[in-house]
This record gives structure tokens, C-alpha cells and sequence, in this order.
């Protein structure tokens, strides 16, 4: 192997987690009553049995010469200030108050079709947009009141305000702090940023696609900020495009923005991630869209992810964040419903060692993934390819 490690930076490190054994035999992470009920908000998502089945398969191999470790920040992040590096002060404002807002209006008040459901572990039901006012007018502002408010903000039903909501962004905020300092202090270590949520559909002023706040975005700038690397690429291999990337950085020329993706005729996030998204004004070229076809299959994609690191190449990058979904996997439920790629197997090595062969300061994202049987085998395989050793 090379000299490369995995650092796993998450909020709970594989010893904490509990495990029982389902009616086949297979071990199931026990989940408590208030996170078993917010991952049964969504049909397909559910980030928090992801990161713990993430976890197990990292630890079995912890003991690959040496060649995964673990690290838990000490706390939550205190407040949400840090995500106003990338996102506007009233798209975080609404984040620190929705809840409580919406929870204080109590059962009489709360206007039915804003219940995104649940309720039974948590004092009021999860809160979903009633109405959205797209294409937002310029003269258009968020209501005071916060049913009115998720409509302003969220792009879609499926991303709902919840009572823990506040609690795990938190947590997964210092878990991006905490990965750029592992880099920071060990630049030759993969960082994985193994959070709660994903983040790359999230833009300056908006939210959905079942994320809040954007990761990958904030490690972008915190790697500038803080680890002085003045050009940083980012490169997205989620089977849905990065699109809330894309946005934040579509006038900075100094962080490159690449996705590879299905294309949007086909498949979320439908009205972005053409090929023509290049960028604007300042940064101009530095946005890279390769949307690909429906079945696409590793001879494909393998050629896109070429002309992906190739831009990145060009573009002289410094560091580089990868933001990892593992939806691209041969029937992923999520995808599948509309199209789906056709990635499997090793493919997730390969992709690592193509990634991994640009010898840059690494850090990964964990976004999207919904084949939950082969998710933390491929997200596995994805992080011992970049530390292969390059031939």
C-alpha cells in the first residue's frame, strides 16, 4: 500500500455503536426512537443508518496495515456562524429558529399541509413547504411566518425541518472542522468527512434535496482559509449533480467546481447541471458539468472522470474536496425510479485510484447513496483507491 491513511472524522466512532441481528442474521446498527423516526421521514433516505453501516465495514478493515483511523470532534459546533462563510444570514437565521417556531405554533395552528409526518418521538410533526414562490421575484422576501418560510428557502418536499435538525448540523459542521484539521496537520491523510446529512444541493440562499447546509462548499473555504491553499477544485461523483456547489462558487475563479452526473433531462435536479454551466463573470471556466446518459456503465463514466481530473490538472489545484455519493451504484432505489447508473463492484476502487493518482491534499465528503446493501462497501473501496499506490 502507499503512505496514504484514511482518517474517518464522524460524530460517532464504530465501538459506540450498538448492534442486533435482524430475522436473516445480518447485523443492524439499534438506532434510538428519535433517529429511527427521522429516518423513516423519506422513502429512500436514511443518513443515519448509512453512516453507522458506513462505520461497521470501515471498522473491519481498520486493521489493513494500520490503515484506518477514527476521529470524533470533542463537541458540536455551538452555533451555525461558520456555514455563514457560503450561505446567506437569513437562509441561516431560519435554520436556528425554524423549529422552534414551528413547534410553538402547537397542533391547532399548524396548517396540515405542512406536515412532512412524524411527530410520535418528537412534540410536533416535521415541517414541509406548503407553498414555494418560484421563480422568486426580486421584490420577494421571506414571510415572518416560518410556514411561509420553508417555502421561501426549500426547493422541494422531501428536505423537512425536524426537531433534531438543528442538533445533527451542528455535529456535522464540527465534523468538517474536524476533518480540515487532520489535513492540515497531516496533508498525505485522506480526511473523510462522514456527517449526517449531505450537503452539495444546497446553495447560498436555498435548500433541498434532503440537504441544509453545503459540506463540501465549506470545506472549500475553510481549506483556503485556514490551510492557505489559494486553489482549491471540487469534484462531485454524486449520481445527482452538485448543483448548491456549483451556485456558491459560479463567480470565484479561485475553486473549481466539476460534476459528474445524470443528466438533468433525465433526473434531479432537472433545471441545472447542463454542460453550457461554465460559470460567471470572474468564473468564467471555472465550473465543469459532465452530465451523463441513463444506464451509464464504468467504460463511460471512467472517461468522463479523465476529462474531470484533467480540468482539475489544468486548473492547477492545490487541494481538492470530493464529494462522495454512492447513488451511481447498479440499482440504487433513489435513482432508479427515473433512470439510474450502472457502477458496481470494483468500479469504486477504480474510480478511488483515478482520483487518488493526483497526489493532492484530499478530503471527502460523504453526500448521497440508497443501495443500503452496498453503500459501505463501495464507500470502502472508494477510500483504499485513493490510497493505492499508483503505478
Amino acid at each position: 500500500m502507499s503512505n496514504r491513511k484514511i482518517s474517518v472524522c464522524c460524530r460517532h466512532h464504530p465501538d459506540s455503536i450498538s448492534w442486533d441481528k435482524d430475522e436473516s442474521g445480518a447485523e443492524e446498527p439499534v438506532l434510538g426512537s428519535v433517529d429511527l423516526e427521522n429516518d423513516n421521514l423519506d422513502l429512500y433516505n436514511h443518513p443515519r443508518y448509512r453512516r453507522a453501516m458506513i462505520l461497521k465495514e470501515l471498522a473491519t478493515r481498520r486493521s489493513d496495515e494500520g490503515m484506518v483511523t477514527f476521529e470524533t470532534p470533542s463537541q458540536a459546533a455551538s452555533n451555525l456562524d461558520i456555514y455563514r462563510k457560503i450561505h446567506s444570514d437569513r437562509l441561516i437565521d431560519f435554520f436556528a429558529s425554524a423549529w422552534k417556531l414551528w413547534d410553538g405554533i402547537g397542533p391547532d395552528g399548524q396548517d396540515s399541509m405542512c406536515n412532512g409526518g412524524g411527530g410520535k418521538e418528537a412534540s410536533s410533526p416535521a415541517l414541509i413547504p406548503g407553498n414555494i414562490p418560484l421563480p422568486r421575484e426580486r421584490f420577494q422576501r421571506p414571510s415572518k411566518n416560518v410556514m411561509g418560510q420553508i417555502g421561501f428557502f426549500c426547493t422541494d418536499t422531501c428536505t423537512p425541518v425536524f426537531g433534531a435538525m438543528l442538533e445533527e448540523i451542528l455535529w456535522d459542521g464540527a465534523v468538517i472542522e474536524q476533518a480540515v484539521a487532520t489535513l492540515q496537520k497531516s496533508p498525505s491523510v485522506v480526511a473523510y468527512a462522514l456527517g449526517t446529512h449531505p450537503g452539495h444541493h444546497s446553495a447560498e440562499d436555498s435548500f433541498g434535496g434532503y440537504c441544509y447546509v453545503n459540506h463540501s462548499a465549506l470545506a472549500a473555504k475553510l481549506l483556503q482559509e485556514r490551510n492557505g491553499y489559494s486553489k482549491v477544485a471540487v469534484l462531485d461523483v454524486d449520481y445527482h449533480c452538485g448543483n448548491g456547489t456549483a451556485s456558491i462558487f459560479y463567480q470565484d475563479p479561485s475553486v473549481l467546481v466539476v460534476s459528474i452526473h445524470c443528466h438533468p433531462d433525465w433526473d434531479y435536479p432537472f433545471h441545472s447541471g447542463f454542460s453550457e454551466e461554465t460559470g460567471d463573470a470572474e468564473g468564467e471556466g471555472a465550473t465543469l458539468h459532465l452530465p451523463l446518459m441513463p444506464g451509464t456503465n464504468w467504460e463511460t463514466y471512467g472517461d468522463a472522470l479523465q476529462s474531470a481530473l484533467t480540468k482539475i490538472q489544468d486548473f492547477g489545484a492545490e487541494a481538492l474536496v470530493v464529494s462522495l455519493g454512492l447513488d451511481t451504484y447498479l440499482g440504487d432505489p433513489c435513482a432508479v425510479r427515473r433512470a439510474g447508473f450502472r457502477l458496481e463492484g470494483d468500479d469504486y476502487t477504480s474510480i478511488g485510484m483515478a482520483i487518488g493518482s493526483s497526489n493532492l491534499p484530499t478530503m471527502v465528503v460523504q453526500e448521497g447513496g440508497y443501495k443500503m446493501d452496498s453503500v459501505p462497501q463501495a464507500a470502502t473501496d472508494f477510500l483504499f483507491g485513493i490510497c493505492a499506490p499508483v503505478e
